[in-house]
């Protein structure tokens, strides 16, 4: 059924790994595709409370497959992928907990301001390096990031692109904890194994509660308006020489 992830229901709790370990788990259009299907049947599932999300062979996700972005490449399905996994997110009624090792760049990282819980190795190394790339932020990053740790740490992060650590991800606010390197799913198995014991009514009700008003509405604005200037400038030649470059090996 899924290609490029897992899929796993057991004692409550529905896992979804990533699964493309010779790319770094990177998120091609098919990827996008497996995990909405993975996390909408998990929100329709009564035998599932509690979602965690991985990455298979040690990595979490190098974050866009750029090979998508080239020219030839099929954008309004990018355009689709992205707006779709932010939506469901945004939509998610069910608590998803985030095991992050080795490497989340991206919509890697991004995938934290969308998560309940969080947990990752303390050596992986996260990035939102879209000013690098020559493209615009995404998963609402534009909006949610600052938020989440201020303008000025967010400015930091987007408009450098430099790696970050665990370290300042939990200073932040970001991950629950960072933790040994190999643990982080065994951290967030743990919590989550914990949260099947609470009334899911409750979760539900605190996890809605806790949004702001128009969340989701918001999310979808916000998502749409980062795609619009993405596709813009993906259509440049800086842009596509600096993809070109990445692509060779360049950093």
């Amino acid at each position: 059924m899924y290609q490029d992830i897992e899929y796993q229901v057991s004692d409550r709790i529905a896992v979804i790994s990533i699964n493309r370990p010779k790319v770094l788990n990177a998120i091609r259009v098919q990827t996008y595709t497996d995990i909405i299907a993975a996390l909408k049947a998990s929100e329709a599932d009564d035998n599932v409370s509690v979602v965690v999300m991985t990455g298979s062979n040690g990595k979490f996700t190098a974050g866009n497959d750029l090979s998508d972005l080239l020219p030839g490449g099929d954008l309004n399905a990018v355009s689709e992928g992205v707006a779709g996994i932010f939506d469901t997110l945004a939509g998610m009624e069910k608590p998803l907990i985030l095991a992050q090792e080795g490497v989340a760049v991206g919509i890697g990282a991004n995938f934290l301001l969308h998560a309940d819980l969080a947990y990752a190795g303390k050596s992986i190394r996260y990035s939102l390096p879209f000013a690098k790339i020559g493209v615009a932020s995404e998963g609402g990053s534009s909006v949610l990031l600052s938020e989440a740790i201020g303008p000025k740490n967010a400015n930091d992060l987007l408009l450098t692109g430099r790696f970050f650590s665990a370290e300042e991800a939990e200073k932040w606010g970001l991950i629950n904890a960072a933790v040994e390197d190999g643990t982080a799913l065994e951290h967030a198995m743990k919590t989550a194994a914990a949260l099947t014991k609470n009334s899911q009514g409750s979760i539900r009700a605190i996890k809605q509660l806790g949004r702001a008003e128009g969340h989701r509405e918001r999310v979808n604005k916000a998502v749409l308006a980062e795609m619009k200037a993405f596709v813009a400038l993906l259509d440049t030649p800086e842009t596509q020489m600096r993809i070109n470059h990445v692509l060779k090996g360049g950093k």
